[in-house]
C-alpha cells in the first residue's frame, strides 16, 4: 500500500477515534502503555505534547524520550517526520538468584601486588539500589530512576530494597574490614544506580537512564546483573556510547540454562550485546552452573553458585543472618568480573576498555573445550598475577616507531619463552636477548611467558613501553595489525593522509592495484621506471605508474588480456599472495591445508608457498577465502612478513 494512502487512513482511523474517546477529557479511559521514542536528529517535545498522554524522562545522550501513549497514538508519532522509530518499554529482571569460596577462585588472594584494592576506580551497579547504611559497604554515590514507572519510584533515593543490588556490591567491593566478608575490589569506588524496583522489576527505560548516568559521571566500569530475553535498540544505542566513551561493560549471561532445541544461545540482553562482557557462571568444581545461560556470547566464567555476600540489614534473610545471605546465579558472577577489572584499572591505568577486556580473556583459566567455549567462554576470570617493578624488562624507543625491549635477563633464566603485545602471541619460545617491535604512539604492553617442558608458564616479566610517536590518529596500539602497519610506516613502504582529525593511514580502507604496487616496489627497494607502453591504462602522470613499470620489468606483477593494468581496482587475497610470493621469490607448494584451495584456484601453489612459509593465515574455518578484496592493513600485514622474517610466528 502506497504510504502516503496509509498514512490517510490512519489519520482517518485516528480523528474518528478521537471523535468518539476526545483525548484530553477521556485519556484515562484510553489503554496506555510506555514507549521510548527515538528521534533522528534531535527531541521534538511539541510533537510528544500533541501526540502522547505524558512524557516520562528524557534522555540526553541520545535524541529520545520515553513516554506514555495509546496504540492510536503510537501509529500516528510513528508517522511523523524526523521520528525514527517508536518502541513498547519492555521489562527486564535480575538474573535468578542462590551464594565466599569465589574470593580465591578468581586467585583474588594472588593478585599482584597485593595491595591492590581498586582504589581510584569508579564502578557503577546498574541494579536495585544498594544499601546505604550497611556497615560493609561504603557507597560513593547513585541515582535512581524508578520515578520513570511511578511518581513515588524514588522515595528512598537510591537505597536497595530488594537485597540483590547490595548481595552484587558486596561481590565487587565488601569493605576490608573485621566483619561480614572482603570483596574482590574492596578499594573500588561504588555507585548505586536504582534501576529496579523492590520485585527486581525495570525496564529498557529505567535502564537506558542508568547507563546514561553512567556515561554522564565518567563511570570507568558499568555492572549489569540484569537480563532480558528482547533485543532493543535504544538500549543497545546507549550501550555503545557508553563502550565507545570509554566505560568496561560487564553483564550476567542470565540464567536460561541450556538452550532450547535447535537454538543456538540463550545468552539473554543486553550480555548479548558485543560491547558487553557476558559472564556465566561456576561452582565451587568449577562445574558449569546448572541454570547459567549457554551461547557464544559467553565471554568469561566466574563463581555464581552459592555466594555469600551483603545483603540489606533492614531485610529478612533465609539463613536468618543479619545483613548477609547466600544466593546463587550469573548476577553474581558477574561482579566478580567486575572486582577483577578494577583491580586491572588500577594496576593498568593508561590501558583502555578493549585493552582491559583482551587482557582479561588472556589470563582465563581455560575451561571446558580448549579454547573459547560456549559454556565457560575464555575460561574462568583470574586476577591479573603479572609481575611488577624488579620484573619489568628495559626497553628503549628511537621515537619514530621502533620498540626495544631488553630481553637478556629473560633468556639467561628461561630455555624459551613467548612473547605477548597485550593478548597478541608476537613471538613463540623464542630465546633472543632483544625484542624489536613497532607501534604507534601510545602505551604498549608486553608479557614475557616462560615455556617450560612444552607448556606455557604464568607470565614473569612484562613492559610498559611509552612510545612517544609517531603518531597516526586512526591507529591504536592494541589493535592486532598495528605492528605491521607501523613496520611498513617505519620503512617508508606504507605513507598516509592529513586530514582534520590528524595523520591517518586508512588501515580499513582497501587497497587498490596502483596502491598495492607502489608499496611492493617501495618494499623492494626498486628503482622507478619510466612508464612503457605495455599497458594502454598506464601513464607517466599516474602516482604508480613508476613502480608498475618497474616490477613488470622483472615480471612481478602482468595486465589483463585486454593490455589494461587498472590500477584503481582493488586486490583480491590471491592476488595478493601472487604478487608477494613473486616479489620475494617464496617457494611454490602444490598441496596445502585450507579447504577453499586447490588447483583449481588461480595462484593456489603461491597460497600453499606462503602459508608455508608463516606468511600468509587464513580464517578459523579453516579457509582462505581467495577471491575477498583485502584492505591496507592486510595487505600491511602479509607483506611486512615478507620483507621481514622477525615478524613472523613458527609453530
Amino acid at each position: 500500500m502506497d504510504k502516503t494512502i496509509k498514512y490517510l487512513l490512519l489519520l482517518f482511523a485516528a480523528l474518528l477515534f478521537l471523535h468518539i474517546f476526545p483525548m484530553d477529557a477521556n485519556a484515562n479511559m484510553i489503554s496506555k502503555k510506555r514507549a521510548i521514542v527515538l528521534f533522528e536528529e534531535k527531541v521534538d517535545r511539541q510533537l510528544l505534547e500533541d501526540y502522547t498522554v505524558d512524557t516520562d524522562f528524557v534522555f540526553s545522550e541520545l535524541p529520545a524520550a520515553a513516554v506514555e501513549l495509546t496504540e492510536t497514538q503510537k501509529k500516528m508519532l510513528e508517522f511523523q517526520p524526523g521520528i525514527h522509530s517508536v518502541e513498547y518499554d519492555q521489562e527486564v529482571q535480575q538474573s535468578a538468584q542462590r551464594v565466599e569460596w569465589g574470593f580465591k577462585a578468581v586467585a583474588a588472594d594472588k593478585r599482584i601486588p597485593n595491595t591492590l584494592s581498586g582504589k581510584g576506580v569508579k564502578v557503577a551497579i546498574l541494579d536495585s539500589g544498594i544499601d546505604k547504611t550497611h556497615p560493609d559497604l561504603q557507597v560513593a554515590g547513585g541515582a535512581c530512576y524508578m520515578t520513570i514507572l511511578q511518581l513515588d519510584g524514588c522515595k528512598d533515593s537510591y537505597n536497595d530494597d530488594n537485597g540483590h543490588g547490595t548481595h552484587v556490591a558486596g561481590i565487587v567491593a565488601a569493605k576490608n574490614n573485621d566483619i561480614g566478608v572482603v570483596g574482590v575490589a574492596p578499594g573500588a569506588q561504588i555507585y548505586a544506580v536504582k534501576v529496579l524496583n523492590k520485585l527486581g522489576d525495570g525496564t529498557t527505560s529505567t535502564m537506558m537512564a542508568g547507563v546514561e548516568w553512567a556515561i554522564k559521571n565518567k563511570m570507568d566500569i558499568i555492572n549489569i546483573s540484569i537480563s532480558s530475553p528482547l533485543l532493543d535498540s535504544n538500549l543497545q544505542r546507549m550501550i555503545q556510547r557508553a563502550y565507545n566513551s570509554g566505560i568496561l561493560v560487564i553483564a550476567a549471561a542470565g540464567n536460561e540454562g541450556p538452550p532450547l532445541t535447535g537454538e543456538w544461545s540463550s545468552v539473554q540482553y543486553p550480555a548479548k550485546f558485543p560491547e558487553v562482557i557476558a559472564v556465566s557462571s561456576i561452582d565451587s568444581n568449577r562445574r558449569h552452573g546448572e541454570l547459567a545461560s549457554v551461547g557464544k556470547e559467553v565471554e568469561l566464567a566466574a563463581p555464581g553458585e552459592n555466594i555469600y555476600s551483603t545483603y540489606p540489614t533492614a531485610m529478612k534473610t533465609m539463613s536468618g543472618a543479619q545483613g548477609y545471605e547466600t544466593l546463587s546465579g550469573t548476577s553474581m558472577a558477574s561482579p566478580y568480573v567486575t572486582g577483577l577489572a578494577a583491580l586491572y584499572k588500577e594496576k593498568y591505568p593508561t590501558m583502555t576498555n578493549s585493552q582491559i577486556r583482551a587482557l582479561l580473556q588472556k589470563n582465563a583459566i581455560d575451561l571446558g573445550e580448549k579454547g573459547r567455549d560456549v559454556y565457560f567462554g575464555f575460561g574462568l576470570a583470574q586476577a591479573d598475577k603479572t609481575p611488577v617493578g624488579e620484573a619489568s624488562l628495559p626497553y628503549m624507543t628511537d621515537g619514530k616507531g621502533k620498540i626495544i625491549i631488553d630481553a637478556s635477563k629473560a633468556a639467561s633464566q628461561y630455555t624459551g619463552f613467548n612473547v605477548y603485545r597485550f593478548d597478541q602471541l608476537i613471538a613463540k619460545n623464542i630465546k633472543a636477548s632483544e625484542i624489536i617491535d613497532y607501534a604507534t604512539k601510545g602505551d604498549v604492553y608486553y608479557y614475557i611467558y616462560p615455556v617450560i617442558g612444552g607448556q606455557e608458564e604464568e607470565a614473569a616479566y612484562s613492559v610498559r613501553a611509552e612510545n612517544p610517536a609517531p603518531a597516526v590518529a586512526d591507529l591504536q596500539t592494541d589493535k592486532w595489525y598495528n605492528r605491521f602497519v607501523t613496520y611498513l610506516y617505519y620503512k617508508g613502504v606504507l605513507k598516509g593522509y592529513s586530514d582534520k582529525m590528524g595523520y591517518l593511514l586508512r588501515p580499513d580502507q582497501m587497497i587498490t592495484r596502483g596502491e598495492a604496487a607502489i608499496m611492493l616496489g617501495r618494499a623492494l627497494r626498486l628503482e622507478e621506471k619510466k612508464p612503457s607502453t605495455r599497458f594502454k591504462d598506464v601513464t607517466s602522470s599516474m602516482a604508480s605508474a613508476g613502480y608498475i613499470e618497474a616490477l613488470a620489468e622483472k615480471k612481478i606483477i602482468t595486465g589483463f588480456s585486454d593490455g589494461t593494468f587498472r590500477s584503481e581496482s582493488s586486490v583480491t587475497r590471491a592476488e595478493m599472495a601472487i604478487l608477494i610470493a613473486k616479489a620475494y621469490q617464496v617457494p611454490a607448494k602444490t598441496t596445502g591445508t585450507f579447504k577453499d584451495i586447490s588447483k583449481n584456484v588461480t595462484g593456489y601453489q603461491y597460497i600453499n608457498g606462503l602459508v608455508a612459509e608463516n606468511i600468509v593465515s587464513g580464517y578459523g574455518d579453516g579457509t582462505f577465502r581467495p577471491g575477498v578484496m583485502i584492505n591496507r592493513a592486510n595487505f600491511s600485514t602479509f607483506l611486512s612478513k615478507a620483507d621481514n622474517k622477525q615478524l613472523r610466528i613458527t609453530y
